[in-house]
């Protein structure tokens, strides 16, 4: 009696680990589905750019300030690698950087995750800086048009005091951060 009740017991209790038992291989195939589902909403929402090279957008960006009539392209004798960024002044008062994914220091190689126009808040000018970044979105992405651009400065803009960035599904982003001493203009590119 004692083994009949142990047995009926132990096949209960296999029975209903058992069935709490889930497929693992299941879960896992249905939380990837899931995740590539989201990740093609996000492309979808803020959409998407070709990976370009630090030295790439360089060149854009140069050939679009010269191009406006700016005149004040970056020059490799005034550029300085710090913190992982290339940073170079574009007039006393401006400044402007790239930051790559994962910096080598070589920017022919770095591709492109970040730039931005750099002033300091004593030498600020809301129409110079935004002047610079309309040339520098521009390069980052040249489908965008100029009244797309004035649209996501505008934006960019509202969104800065909560610390957000802009975006029209084009695969740039665009925030403006004030931070103690200084202003920043942000081009964020977003790869698949």
């Amino acid at each position: 009696m004692k083994k009949k009740l142990f047995a009926i017991l132990l096949c209960g209790v296999m029975a209903l680990g058992l069935a709490g038992c889930s497929n693992p291989v299941s879960d896992s195939k249905k939380e990837l589905e899931d995740a590539e589902k989201e990740l093609e909403e996000t492309y979808k929402k803020y959409g998407w750019v070709e990976k370009e090279t630090v030295n790439t957008i360089l060149a854009k960006f140069n050939t679009e300030i010269m191009d406006s009539g700016l005149n004040t392209p970056a020059s490799d004798d005034y550029m300085v690698v710090d913190n992982g960024k290339y940073w170079f002044a574009l007039t006393d008062d401006v400044a402007f950087y790239l930051k790559p994914v994962e910096s080598s220091g070589n920017k022919e190689k770095d591709i492109l995750d970040m730039s931005a126009i750099y002033m300091d808040n004593d030498k600020y000018d809301e129409t110079t800086a935004i002047k610079y970044t309309k040339l520098l979105i521009k390069a980052n992405n040249e489908e965008i048009t100029d009244s797309e651009i004035d649209e996501l400065l505008k934006e960019a803009k509202e969104k800065s005091y909560s610390k957000e960035t802009a975006n029209n599904g084009k695969g740039i982003s665009v925030g403006i951060s004030n931070a103690n001493d200084h202003y920043e203009y942000q081009v964020i590119r977003l790869y698949k």
